[in-house]
């Protein structure tokens, strides 16, 4: 089965022939570079991004595929943290594979960030042995809790009472070296890259032009009756996508089932991913109640191919995972 996902906007980025290594940012005039990924915070339009952003999309190397999902999330201590339960998939491919893909999406604005992820678990005394994770704790705790405090509540409503709730779970803390900031209009499914942090290694699409690809509407029996509105109805979508530096978490947009997904072809380029690869691609709703809370993540592999000014991803979807609350379940795609 084959799902089509296509970038646009790259047009600026495509060159005659041949596939090489982009010198950043030469070949990506109009987007703006800042060296150090430190200074992240600094801009005021990532600050707002990190204040309004409802959810994080956090996509990991599992070894075998990648996975993306939503989550509450923080900002603390010029790092993201998440709270998760220690045997999630997350976790179980984090301690193997430390190298993580974000995706924050607020209005106006998308923010796709990497870095490699600290597994913090103050039961276990993990990851505290130094004084600075020490003293970060009570804070990153505090603001966690501040920011989520709608999200928390709606698990504790919800969710099996009991000490489990708590002793299992850690926390995730991501330090980011490369950003990119873009521009987002969610109604036409469109990004612009803006600015971009760290050293991103790029790849152009130089490659002769590609037949489209086809593509398959999934199997919608395969899912459960209260997803299957997230598959048929176009919506916001998060790309899992592979590249040199580990797995990314990349705007898409949904344009329903059987057809194309359209994000932005610059950032493509920019982050290096034009190789494909494993890949994932996730919807998902829900409001603050755990119950509320239900999603799909297409997996498979996945290759580029150029269209003109866009890039058509040809998704060959292997697994289907779903999730209603607290339950979830994949079958083969």
């Amino acid at each position: 089965m084959t799902v089509g996902t296509v970038w646009g906007r790259g047009g600026a980025v495509f060159v005659p022939c041949g596939m090489t290594t982009a010198s950043f940012p030469a070949s990506f005039p109009g987007v703006e570079r800042v060296p150090d990924a430190g200074q992240l915070a600094v801009d005021a339009r990532v600050r707002e991004v990190l204040d309004r952003a409802p959810m994080l999309h956090s996509a990991v190397d599992t070894g075998r595929g990648l996975h993306v999902t939503p989550t509450a999330f923080s900002w603390s201590g010029g790092a993201l943290w998440v709270v998760t339960t220690r045997q999630s998939v997350k976790v179980r491919a984090l301690r193997r594979r430390p190298r993580v893909g974000l995706l924050l999406r607020a209005p106006g604005y998308d923010l796709v960030l990497a870095g490699e992820a600290e597994l913090v678990d103050p039961v276990r005394l993990h990851g505290m042995a130094s004084p600075e994770r020490v003293l970060d704790m009570p804070f990153a705790a505090l603001r966690y809790l501040e920011r989520n405090y709608k999200h928390v509540a709606g698990v504790l409503r919800d969710a099996t009472l009991g000490p489990g709730l708590v002793l299992d779970r850690l926390a995730i803390r991501v330090r980011p070296n490369r950003a990119v900031l873009l521009a987002s209009d969610p109604r036409a499914g469109a990004n612009e890259v803006l600015t971009a942090w760290g050293d991103w290694v790029s790849e152009l699409p130089v490659d002769p032009a590609s037949p489209p690809v086809t593509a398959k509407p999934l199997d919608l029996n395969l899912l459960p009756a209260a997803i299957r509105p997230l598959v048929r109805r176009p919506g916001a979508a998060c790309l899992a996508w592979p590249s040199g530096h580990g797995p990314l978490a990349l705007p898409a947009h949904w344009r329903g089932n059987g057809k194309p997904s359209d994000a932005d072809g610059t950032l493509l380029a920019l982050v290096g991913g034009w190789a494909g690869g494993p890949a994932g691609l996730s919807m998902d709703s829900g409001g603050y109640r755990l119950a509320s809370k239900r999603g799909v993540l297409i997996r498979g592999t996945a290759t580029a191919h150029r269209q003109g000014e866009r890039a058509q991803i040809a998704l060959t979807a292997q697994r289907l995972t779903t999730w209603e609350g607290e339950r979830s379940s994949t079958v083969p795609a």
